[in-house]
């Protein structure tokens, strides 16, 4: 029977191999523990599976919908590219500094049933960007509101 002989240079590949293996074993388990996705808010409504668990949904928040308890930020409403509107209520502490109305904003926390209390605001980048006016066909048009 031919055995193959362990070589130094044998053996320093399968060395490699099983090294990588192990390293490409844990990239992937630490990026798909980090990666972070979220529901649009007709995507949240149209899942009750997903209330009563921690959950992303982005929207814009609706102008005239922020409401403040004394002082400090207690609910608003955000809305998606159909008009579906969801309640937002906010337990957290910190309100980002580009808060307001019309901002583009990931709110993370527990589902409830037409709602989310949400304990982090995060503010979205903008996919587009214009100079002057915002073309009528864009979708940034129903939101971005002249001064």
């Amino acid at each position: 029977m031919n055995r193959i002989k362990l070589t130094p240079e044998i053996t320093l590949i399968l060395v490699l191999l099983i090294s990588a293996l192990a390293i490409s074993v844990l990239v992937i388990r630490s990026a798909s523990s980090n990666l972070s996705y979220y529901l649009t808010p007709i995507e949240y409504l149209e899942n009750e599976q997903k209330i009563g668990q921690r959950i992303r949904v982005a929207g814009r928040v609706v102008d005239q919908s922020i409401m403040q308890k004394s002082g400090t930020l207690s609910s608003f409403r955000i809305i998606g590219d159909e008009n579906d509107v969801i309640d937002v209520n906010f337990i957290g502490k910190t309100v980002p500094t580009l808060f307001g109305p019309y901002a583009l904003v990931i709110v993370e926390g527990v589902g409830y049933p037409n709602g989310i209390t949400a304990d982090l605001i995060i503010i979205k980048h903008e996919n587009e960007f214009f100079a002057g006016s915002v073309p009528e066909d864009s979708i940034s048009s129903n939101f971005v509101k002249p001064d």
